[in-house]
């Protein structure tokens, strides 16, 4: 997680060239729209100024007389402080062996001296909300990252003091901050273990700490009022008490409590220099870790008790409800309670009298017998059943061997594996949507209906094909490979953008087709207004696509859509290797057919989707003059249709542009 930067509601710009004249251009251009500049006079002091201020996207110009563009661009992709944020090479430079120089480098973006403020403005905007995307991702990875290490640590530790130390220190680098501790309490609410880390430092495990704290301090207040709460400027916070070997402390801080059924057993404080640091991301974490620790607090207590009570009760063995199997010096089975029979599923009569070594349910016990003595701690032993046994071998004197065997970790694993799971899956599932869905919408889906794609159901759906013309024949063989791939995703990208900003499902990218569904697979009322709006945008948006791809091969490119509608069946389709969520149907194959038809500029719906959009918005289809043509025989349906088709208009190509 990194923490909040200094303005809340301005994207942070930074301008790095050595012109002042090309700086104050693309500053004023900029800073119209409510964006916050930040300049560099040349590649170094760029470089400092992105590593310290960590801002939303880079503006780098290539020819500099330090360190040219090109490095710079290296240095910050091969950063892993400065590798999310976008850069859009801004040069003079138009040959193309410049632009493949820069992508090898990283370079998100290039734009062309004199550049389009407009451009300008939609590359800004665009790369911003991509970096956001992937530092969001990245924060999601670190969080179940260090939700899973805690989860091991608590499975494969029992030991209080180890467990705790741990936990603490793996919290503290987690989320960056400078100093974390945990204080358990005893029943009285007074601390009987502290455990401290320090950034570069090991932990440091102490049983008090400052009465201040507890009585008056954060941890008193978090014990009284039993939920977290966060210290955005600890100078300005009565909670914090400043102890005398750091006088100077400022800075931050989070807290949350311990809390089991019966009472608080302990707090978790951690502090960070930079006021306001921490979040309520932060504090919703450190909540769900806080649950995690309560519950290994728990258990590692009851496992002490459990063991202390076990090597008082040597003499009653034989009426203990865990597992107790006891041996002579020879390791000789002579006692095999119920639990035990339970346990290995053979009965004491069949054990009894026999040497541990020679019977194939015990054998995996005769390690722990013969290093028993020697062991303080219990043994953790795997069955071929995947039972895992915690075993404790105690010496009795004159008598032999007594092993107390405990299940204690079975419950434990299994709940773990369980929300490991759930998680797992709940993230499969909104990867899954996410390459249907706008965020909005998968956000509503996962809250409301997390069965949806697993769904195989008919419905009623527009469906929207939408196809560039000229681009396989004129553009791919006039262009370097990777450069083609880049404006095809390009294309791709914008036309999802629109495609989810109007709650439409993008169901396939193929070849140079998008397929977009509308009241697929959720209800919307106003599909057929949503889906005709999508195809006028994405042809409107296009305009600008075709004027740049024109600039760079001198291809004319074109762009058709073709939307139909009717009842379509949808579900998981494909083979168990490869599985995707499809809707198939009459209306596909209509829709395909009519954006074959459709010429550049062109949107061409049928007679239901004509029909369904006066109802719904006569208004836009009056805007964007639909004319009625046919009847039209289209390949493989019958009989010929009534189709209508809008024209949009495009502006003429000029290399000026």
């Amino acid at each position: 997680m990194t923490h909040e930067k200094q303005s809340e509601n301005q994207d942070l710009v930074l301008v790095i060239d050595d012109s002042a004249e090309n700086r104050l251009l693309l500053t004023s251009q900029l800073g119209m729209e409510g964006y916050k500049i930040i300049q560099a006079r040349n590649g170094n002091e760029g470089l400092q100024m992105a590593r310290e201020l960590d801002p939303d996207i880079i503006l780098l110009d290539v020819m500099m007389p330090d360190i040219n563009g090109f490095d710079v661009c290296r240095q910050l992709k091969e950063d892993a402080s400065t590798h999310l944020i976008p850069v859009i090479m801004v040069t003079a430079l138009r040959e193309i062996k410049h632009r493949i120089e820069g992508i090898e480098v990283g370079a998100d973006e290039f734009l062309s001296r004199p550049h389009n403020r407009e451009e300008l403005l939609v590359r800004v905007r665009t790369l911003i909300r991509l970096k956001q995307a992937r530092v969001g991702l990245e924060q999601e990875r670190n969080r179940l990252g260090l939700l899973y290490d805690i989860s091991h640590a608590i499975n494969a530790e029992l030991d209080l003091n180890v467990l705790i130390a741990t936990i603490i220190d793996k919290i503290q680098k987690a989320v960056g901050a400078t100093k974390g501790n945990i204080m358990l309490l005893d029943e009285t609410g007074n601390v009987d273990h502290k455990f401290l880390v320090r950034a570069g430092s090991q932990v440091e495990i102490s049983d008090r700490a400052a009465k201040e704290v507890m009585s008056s301090g954060l941890g008193g207040w978090l014990v009284q009022h039993r939920r977290g709460d966060i210290i955005r400027d600890i100078t300005q916070d009565k909670r914090w008490v400043t102890l005398p070997d750091e006088p100077q402390e400022q800075g931050t801080a989070i807290g949350v409590p311990l809390i089991s059924p019966n009472r608080v057993v302990g707090v978790i404080i951690l502090n960070h220099p930079h006021v306001g640091y921490f979040s309520e991301e932060h504090l919703s974490l450190l909540e769900t870790i806080g649950t995690s620790v309560t519950s290994a607090i728990e258990n590692a207590n009851y496992f002490t008790e459990i063991s202390e009570e076990r090597r008082k009760l040597n003499a009653i063995l034989s009426q203990a409800t865990d597992a107790i199997v006891t041996t002579d010096e020879s390791l000789l089975v002579t006692i095999f309670n119920d639990a035990a029979e339970k346990l290995f599923g053979v009965v004491a009569s069949e054990v009894e009298g026999k040497s541990i070594s020679e019977l194939p349910e015990l054998r995996v016990l005769v390690p722990s017998f013969k290093s028993g003595a020697d062991r303080e701690a219990p043994e953790e032993i795997i069955l071929e059943n995947g039972k895992t046994l915690y075993v404790s071998v105690s010496p009795i004197q004159e008598v032999g061997y007594a092993a107390v065997i405990q299940d204690v970790t079975e419950f434990k694993k299994m709940e773990a594996l369980r929300l490991a799971e759930e998680r797992r899956e709940r993230q499969l599932l909104k990867d899954a949507l996410s390459r249907y869905m706008g965020k909005r919408i998968v956000d509503h889906v996962m809250s409301h209906e997390p069965g949806l794609m697993s769904r195989r159901e008919r419905r009623q759906a527009v469906v929207m094909f939408a196809d560039l013309r000229n681009w396989t024949s004129g553009m791919i063989m006039r262009i370097e490979p990777d450069a083609a791939i880049d404006q095809l995703n390009q294309f791709f990208m914008r036309m999802m953008d629109i495609a989810l900003e109007f709650g439409g499902t993008v169901f396939e990218l193929t070849g140079d087709e998008i397929l977009v569904g509308f009241n697929a697979p959720f209800d919307q009322p106003d599909a057929t207004y949503r889906a005709v709006l999508t195809a006028v945008t994405m042809q409107n948006e296009f305009n600008q696509l075709r004027q740049e791809w024109f600039n760079q091969s001198g291809a004319e490119l074109g762009l058709g859509v073709g939307l139909d509608m009717g009842d379509v069946v949808m579900g998981n389709v494909g083979a168990e290797s490869r599985v995707s969520f499809r809707m198939v149907g009459e209306p596909m194959n209509t829709a395909h057919r009519l954006v074959d038809l459709a010429e550049d500029g062109q949107i061409i719906i049928s007679q239901l989707v004509y029909q369904s959009l006066q109802e719904q918005a006569n208004d836009l289809a009056n805007s964007i003059q639909l004319k009625e043509v046919g009847p039209v025989k289209l390949k493989g349906i019958t009989p010929p249709q009534i189709i209508y088709v809008a024209q949009i208009e495009r502006p003429e190509l000029s290399r000026d542009a």
